[in-house]
């Protein structure tokens, strides 16, 4: 990798994402693109901005995260906001990268989200004749239609391009508000239970629902591993094993040395009841499987959280 870009950079797996290109390839030119540079949205913005970088800057790869998304029931209540938005960004970016640096491959990370809820694996042939679970239909709509839409540009004018489906990410720099994704919400919950000296922490659902979690820096990795070699139109990454959010709970419990008790509410809202990949055509493509156990990830998320809030207070 020479010149990169990066769309997203901002975000908690942009800007791992950055860093981890930055540190494995120290020569390269890595140009981190978020919303404060170019809104991309609005498409003469975007046009004009490429327009302008492509004249001084070639570029062999773009990887593309930019996207609105919320955790929790937020897509419930704003379906059209998403869908107008990720249509509108993938749609521009689609067209600068062919337009300006025809020449780039282009990687896309898309979510898991996009599959039908059923509790067994999801391989990739099950993305196109399903529907996804319908209160994320306008935000995984738009993801597979940046599928549709990057088949197409190969088609018509011989780009080159791949994808990631990627599980629950997690890990240092995650948000760990309490209406994040779930990992970085109970992350969040216990670590600053355990420094007021709470006596219960709330666990949305009856903790019998199951995800599959990702380390944000193997994710970051396994990103960078499929730009390089994936031939395939699409792949999932992650680790191909899910944890019942019990599981998850009493693992970040101990880690934040949390001394109170777990205290489940099923009233809260929690969306499918499992969800994970099938990780096969990875591991033969890529020879690749993410190396970070779950409860390694977990007590080094804990550590960084407990130290930016010792660092803030």
């Amino acid at each position: 990798m020479n010149r990169v870009l990066i769309t997203g950079a901002t975000g908690f797996v942009g800007r791992t994402l950055t860093a981890h290109i930055r540190r494995r390839f120290p020569g390269a030119d890595v140009l981190a693109l978020g919303s404060q540079t170019v809104d991309l949205v609005n498409r003469s913005a975007t046009f004009d901005w490429f327009d302008r970088l492509h004249w001084a800057w070639e570029c062999d790869h773009i990887f593309h995260l930019a996207a609105l998304y919320k955790a929790g029931d937020w897509p419930v209540h704003h379906p059209a906001t998403q869908f107008h938005v990720n249509m509108s960004i993938n749609v521009n970016i689609l067209e600068a990268w062919a337009r300006f640096f025809p020449k780039a491959k282009f990687t896309s990370v898309l979510s898991y989200c996009m599959y039908p809820s059923h509790p067994e694996p999801h391989p990739e042939t099950e993305l196109y004749g399903t529907e996804p679970e319908d209160y994320l239909f306008a935000y995984a709509m738009t993801k597979k239609a940046l599928l549709i839409g990057q088949r197409a540009y190969r088609q018509e004018y011989g780009l080159t391009c791949t994808s990631v489906i990627l599980p629950t990410v997690y890990g240092p720099h995650d948000s760990f508000a309490e209406n994040s994704h779930v990992m970085g919400a109970l992350i969040g919950k216990f670590v600053r239970a355990a420094r007021s000296g709470q006596e219960a922490v709330e666990v949305w659902g009856d903790g019998q629902q199951e995800r599959e979690f990702l380390f944000v820096e193997d994710a970051a990795d396994g990103i960078v591993t499929a730009a390089l070699k994936s031939q395939t139109d699409v792949l999932n990454l992650g680790t191909g094993q899910a944890y019942t959010i019990r599981h998850i709970a009493e693992t970040i419990q101990g880690a934040a040395d949390f001394g109170g008790r777990i205290q489940y509410n099923p009233q809260r809202f929690v969306g499918v009841q499992k969800r994970m990949l099938d990780v096969t055509r990875a591991r033969q493509e890529l020879q690749w499987q993410a190396p970070t156990a779950i409860a390694d990830g977990i007590a080094q998320t804990v550590a960084w959280y407990r130290a930016t809030l010792a660092a803030d207070a």
